[in-house]
């Protein structure tokens, strides 16, 4: 999977403020989380009207495929999109679907379905052929794979092994644009300010200073982090895996 980055996501941003009120294709709209029915798949209060909406771009695999890969990701974006939660939807300039409300996400200035594949909750769908953010979309899949985050958790101790030993086809593993995956069999330690292994803690690198910065949930500059994996931000579960790596708790 080879792929280079593309642009950046402010470009849409821009490109939607600069086209006529009227299309609707395009414009960036607020709304409402309702209700989180799948990882990449929620419903939307938007003008008092429930609209279900599927983040353009990604795909996961189905609970009867892998439940651990799948509940992984459905508390990670539990976690973020709760019910009364504001988020910004934007369609792409390239969606003809009548039948699928494909939509880009925004959340606290973020971009949500890019959050989704830089930690490995999501992979890049080969159902949909054509969308503007395609190839950066990608080139974040491959970060997270080559930095083993989320389903890509213990993947080259998993090819090292299928290498060495034959074995069948497992029917657990996720089919479709999902890889063989190995999920560590003992679980793992709850990240701090969740009650699951999603780590939420923001780690910014400020590259000009060179200085390495972590921001708790509380912190009152939390919502403002962009996490750019090209910057070398990261996220955290633990404050003791910040410390440890030498990145320094935000004052404020």
């Amino acid at each position: 999977m080879n792929a280079c980055s593309k642009g950046n996501t402010s470009t849409i941003v821009k490109k939607s403020e600069q086209l006529n009120t009227s299309d609707n294709n395009t414009l960036i709209q607020v709304a409402e989380v309702n209700t989180v029915i799948d990882p990449i798949t929620i419903e939307v209060l938007q003008n008092n009207q429930k609209m279900i909406i599927k983040l353009t771009g990604l795909a996961i695999p189905e609970f009867k495929e892998n439940q651990e890969i799948y509940i992984s990701s459905l508390n990670f974006t539990k976690f973020h999109l709760y019910k009364g939660k504001e988020v910004r939807l934007q369609k792409d300039i390239y969606d003809t679907n009548l039948e699928l409300q494909l939509r880009y996400l925004f959340i606290d200035g973020e971009l949500y379905n890019k959050l989704m594949l830089i930690n490995g909750y999501a992979v890049v769908s080969d159902i949909h052929q054509q969308f503007e953010l395609k190839q950066e979309f990608q080139s974040l899949e491959q970060k997270a794979q080559d930095s083993n985050l989320g389903y890509w958790s213990n993947q080259k101790d998993k090819l090292n092994n299928s290498n060495k030993t034959n074995k069948s086809p497992n029917a657990n593993e996720p089919a479709g644009t999902l890889p063989r995956i190995n999920l560590p069999q003992t679980p793992q330690t709850n990240c701090d300010y969740t009650t699951g292994n999603i780590p939420v803690i923001k780690g910014n690198h400020d590259r000009m200073a060179q200085i390495k910065t972590y921001y708790l949930p509380d912190s009152i500059f939390y919502k403002t982090i962009e996490i750019s994996l090209k910057d070398g931000d990261r996220l955290f579960c633990t404050e003791n895996e910040a410390q440890s790596s030498g990145w320094v708790k935000s004052k404020h």
